[in-house]
């Protein structure tokens, strides 16, 4: 699927690589997963068409032969992130939209709280408690709900689908008492649900202001020592903009572009920001193929 709802295409990649190359120098490359990463119905070895196919597999091998690190961030749970990191050989997970930094798969975890008032108790409880969840679901009722079975074992975000205009979202909290929560945009879901057409409900997650997949990427890459041109992002929805400020470049996948002009808009107003040609995990082996092996091999 060809990017048509991206207002410039000088923004394609592949117009780009060439002096992206001549300015980064990639270590680490923070990436989405569902959708971005991994294929349809959240498989490693099918493409966004669901056929089979080895070419993730192929180029996650030669990002590991190179050592470059793959760090996925995500809207996942931790629990479940950290078993598809041992399966995938990665060492390094940002879950939970950034609430969660864990290293060595696992054996030591940070947590990003940006402005969260609730002291020890886990943010999901605190927000159910104090009434931020029933406060959206009465105001934009039958149009947003869990997403369900994913939202289950959070503790960090409560994961929500529906279709909802997120400024408004963030205006009834606000107005509700909790201008320190913000509901982000996680991107199109491929299945229908509230009686809305596939392809038209997105994922949100209701979480404090400041804990972003940014903000998570900004402290890792602190900790760790990562200058700005050492790193890339690539993601599919409005929640990975966040990142863009701390990486080199970020490559939004090019079918997710393609479905939703908000993102699209969203996205021409940062300049570092382009787009795949390809759609999900095939656009994903574009960008690493692009700026991480053939840079690679060019420079060695």
């Amino acid at each position: 699927m060809s990017p048509v709802a991206w207002p410039a295409m000088d923004r394609l990649l592949s117009a780009h690589v060439a002096e992206l190359r001549r300015t980064l120098a990639v270590r680490v490359v923070y990436s989405d997963m569902d959708g971005t990463m991994l294929g349809r119905g959240g498989s490693f070895i099918h493409g966004p068409d669901g056929l089979l196919t080895d070419e993730p597999a192929a180029v996650l091998l030669a990002a590991a032969e190179r050592g470059v690190e793959i760090v996925p961030a995500t809207g996942r749970s931790l629990r479940g992130l950290l078993g598809d990191a041992r399966i995938l050989g990665l060492q390094t997970v940002i879950a939970e939209m950034g609430a969660l930094i864990a290293y060595d798969v696992g054996r030591e975890v940070i947590t990003n709280l940006g402005a969260y008032p609730g002291g020890e108790e886990a943010p999901v409880a605190y927000m159910e408690r104090t009434g931020a969840v029933a406060l959206l679901f009465d105001a934009f009722a039958g149009r947003v709900e869990h997403h369900t079975p994913w939202a289950a074992w959070r503790e960090y975000t409560h994961l929500l689908r529906g279709l909802v205009d997120t400024v408004e979202a963030d205006r009834v909290l606000q107005e509700g008492g909790f201008e320190w929560l913000t509901l982000q945009d996680n991107g199109l879901l491929s299945r229908g649900y509230l009686g809305l057409e596939a392809g038209t409900v997105h994922a949100y997650h209701l979480l404090p202001r400041g804990m972003d997949k940014g903000s998570a990427v900004a402290l890792d890459m602190t900790r760790r020592g990562y200058a700005h041109e050492e790193v890339i992002a690539v993601g599919d929805a409005i929640a990975d903009l966040s990142m863009a400020a701390h990486v080199g470049a970020l490559i939004l996948v090019g079918d997710a572009v393609a479905a939703d002009r908000g993102l699209a808009e969203a996205a021409e107003r940062i300049p570092n920001v382009y787009v795949s040609s390809r759609p999900g995990n095939l656009g994903w082996c574009d960008v690493l193929r692009s700026l991480v092996l053939d840079a690679s091999a060019s420079s060695s």
